[in-house]
């Protein structure tokens, strides 16, 4: 009995341990759950896309931290700048500092090609180059040159290209691109960071895809243009959604076939968004930012659209603070999500890689990147620039590679998709007000890269007002190119109008039959010299008029010179930048002439900027040198060029001088990334003219002229009236300028 009481003692206090225990255990607070992990998907947009960083900006205000981020086109170059380590006040000083005119635009580009490849672009007047491969037209693989976008995407993240697996990324990232061979989405998570962003924003015809691992790779909004299922497969448990939204599409707005082709591709946008937004849940956040007349190649209004999604993030602020993070653990996230991935480093080797017809060894000439320095990716960029700016090469990357003692730097040009034969077309028509129709079609063909040394075989026919057709063989004697020798034959036919005191008298055909072979020096970038032996068999048959009027059957031959500067943006209507050239031939008998007598021209042009609005400096003169030139080999002065109140052809001198002075104001953008717009142009200049052809009296001639010109789409334009002492011309120009005579007739004045 008594061990049974016992164990009965035992049992109940036991059991009153328990039953005390119980409530006690109940009382304990529950471990702290873990936050949502959440993802961040920024929608494809073009210039539009700058919104996502008004909405980082909201996020960042109210402590909202991001684990992943999934982006198309321009939503992933934001993002990969975000998940790279850069805050949204970063990240928007870098999108308002970029010159769009430069990224997109072209601007500077012309600067940093060779001297050569300028002046042989001047004598087209065009920008369009085709291929031509096995008598097929090869088109470019874009209208817009990206080796600009390239390198500012390789410099915005130029430290993250060193970690090749995106998940390492201070915050997870995804790109997603199309591959244009399948169709399908592809979802880029490790690799080159900068390739990854600039194949997701690769609009197909305008910019040039990536090729990668056997895929074609352009735009990913084709597919997912908002990617919600790739945040959730990355690793959200909530997704934050910025949609960019245009204003419905207007059925009036809908006849041109450029306005339907554009919508076309807002459509296939729009279906792979619909499903996206759809699968979206209670938990996540959508965020509309209405993004007015905005639209997706309206870069310049890049800083327009930051307030825009920070307004837009902003009406959802209620929902946002849900996920809002205590400022001391936000914090802590935000030390890891900016941590720097800088290391200094020294390049230990240099090599180029991917090239089959351009020699790497000229490449690494245009270099100042050398061996032994330390890593400079600002350096790193303008050599990239620099090289990428030659017309056989379409873009130029790069990548370091091996450890931090010995690092190498790879170049990774791609040659362009034209390959080494290409086709140059230009047009040009001109009319005045004296009947006279000018019109001028040219066909330039270059077959480049003959050799290691660069050696290029070049061909241009003209048909028109001038017809000839000339071939040459442009041979440098060293790989960087700085010396050259170029022997050329040439046969043509050009129209001339003769006049006398003014009167139209005589049209008189030449028929030129001739070569020329000159050694040159390429100073630098914008400085070229020549000097060489030229010989002309030349005939003059008078079309209309008296026969003896410019009675011509003469050998020419000697010794010329040439040297001309060019640092203008632009190859025809110039906004910057200056131009100058100087002409000296010489005819010899002891040569091969038949007579003797030598010529000197110059002229001198500054384009100076004054705000939206230019005005241009010009300077002229020729002369003889004391010798009775012939005939043919008069000074040709008139037409809006030179002496704007006369008619192309209508003063023939031996020696003249020009002073000019015109200012243009600016009265219409058209393509403003571009530089391309219209001016209302009022001009003045000053002549002297003497030893005429016509026996006139030397003679001082004041004049002025007013005209609406620019550059457009296609090509430049000029319409105008011009007058000096009682004279008076007016005129129109489209196209390539028409109409040579004087120095100001050349390609660099025009």
């Amino acid at each position: 009995m008594k061990a049974r009481r016992v164990l009965s003692s035992i049992l109940a206090c036991l059991l009153s341990a328990m039953f005390a225990i119980a409530p006690a255990a109940a009382q304990q607070p529950e471990a702290p759950r873990e936050r949502p992990r959440i993802g961040l998907v920024l929608a494809g947009g073009g210039a539009k896309g700058g919104a996502h960083v008004g909405v980082l900006k909201v996020l960042e205000e109210m402590r909202v931290p991001v684990d992943c981020i999934a982006g198309t086109s321009m939503g992933a170059l934001i993002g990969a700048g975000y998940a790279a380590g850069q805050p949204a006040a970063d990240l928007e000083s870098f999108i308002n500092g970029i010159d769009w005119s430069l990224v997109v635009g072209g601007k500077g580009r012309r600067a940093l090609k060779p001297v050569e490849a300028n002046r042989l672009a001047t004598d087209t007047q065009s920008e369009l180059k085709v291929g031509l491969k096995d008598g097929s037209i090869i088109a470019p693989a874009g209208l817009v040159d990206t080796s600009s976008i390239d390198d500012l995407l390789r410099t915005y993240v130029a430290q993250a290209r060193m970690v090749n697996d995106f998940d390492e990324l201070p915050i997870p990232f995804r790109a997603v691109a199309t591959d244009m061979v399948s169709g399908e989405m592809v979802v880029l998570d490790q690799g080159d960071l900068a390739t990854a962003m600039r194949a997701s924003m690769a609009i197909p015809g305008a910019f040039s895809p990536v090729h990668l691992n056997g895929m074609v790779l352009a735009d990913g909004g084709m597919v997912r243009n908002i990617p919600v299922d790739v945040a959730r497969s990355m690793c959200a448990d909530v997704v934050i959604v910025v949609n960019l939204v245009e204003p419905p599409a207007i059925a009036e707005k809908l006849v041109q076939a450029t306005q339907l082709l554009s919508r076309s591709m807002d459509v296939m946008f729009e279906v792979n968004e619909k499903i996206q937004l759809q699968s979206l849940t209670e938990r996540d956040i959508r965020i509309d930012v209405p993004m007015g007349d905005i639209t997706t190649s309206d870069f310049e209004r890049v800083p327009e659209t930051i307030p825009l999604g920070e307004a837009a993030a902003r009406t959802a602020t209620d929902r946002l603070a849900v996920y809002s993070l205590p400022a001391a653990e936000y914090t802590a996230w935000r030390q890891h999500a900016t941590a720097s991935m800088a290391e200094e480093r020294r390049i230990a080797h240099i090599r180029v890689e991917g090239l089959n017809w351009v020699n790497a060894d000229y490449l690494q000439s245009l270099s100042t990147v050398r061996t032994g320095d330390l890593i400079d990716i600002d350096a790193i960029s303008r050599d990239a620039r620099l090289m990428a700016a030659l017309d056989e090469l379409e873009s130029v990357a790069y990548r370091l590679e091996g450890s931090a003692d010995r690092t190498t730097l790879v170049w990774l040009p791609t040659e362009a998709t034209i390959g080494r034969d290409y086709l140059s077309p230009s047009l040009g028509v001109y009319a005045d007000g004296g009947g006279d129709l000018k019109f001028q079609m040219s066909l330039q063909h270059v077959r480049r890269w003959l050799n290691e040394r660069g050696g290029q075989w070049r061909n241009t026919l003209e048909v028109g007002y001038e017809t000839s057709i000339t071939t040459s063989l442009y041979q440098p004697f060293d790989v960087g190119q700085q010396f050259f020798v170029e022997p050329k034959l040439f046969a043509g036919q050009t129209l001339e109008n003769v006049f006398l005191d003014g009167d139209h008298v005589a049209t008189v055909e030449f028929r030129d039959l001739g070569g020329r072979l000159d050694f040159g020096w390429n100073m630098n970038q914008a400085a070229q010299l020549r000097l060489g032996y030229w010989a002309s068999d030349r005939r003059a048959s008078v079309q209309t008029g008296p026969p003896d009027v410019l009675a011509i059957d003469a050998d020419d031959a000697g010794l010329a010179f040439a040297a001309h500067y060019d640092s203008r943006d632009a190859a025809s209507f110039a906004t910057s930048g200056m131009s100058a050239a100087i002409e000296y031939y010489q005819s010899d008998e002891s040569l091969g002439a038949d007579s003797e007598w030598e010529r000197i021209e110059a002229g001198v042009r500054k384009a100076v900027p004054l705000r939206r609005n230019l005005m241009w400096v010009s300077l002229a003169g020729g002369t003889g040198l004391g010798d009775d030139l012939p005939g043919d080999r008069y000074f040709s002065l008139g037409g809006p060029r030179t002496l704007a109140g006369y008619q192309f052809d209508e003063i023939r001198v031996e020696s003249y001088w020009i002073a000019q002075g015109s200012f243009l104001w600016r009265i219409k953008d058209l393509v403003t990334i571009k530089n391309q717009a219209l001016y209302a142009g009022f001009g003045v200049y000053a002549a002297g003219i003497y030893d005429r052809f016509d026996g006139v009296p030397d003679d001082e001639v004041y004049g002025a002229s007013a005209y609406l010109a620019g550059s457009t789409p296609i090509g430049s334009i000029n319409v105008g009236v011009g007058y000096a002492d009682r004279n008076s011309a007016i005129w129109i120009s489209i196209g390539k300028p028409v109409g040579r005579g004087s120095i100001l007739d050349d390609g660099l004045f025009r």
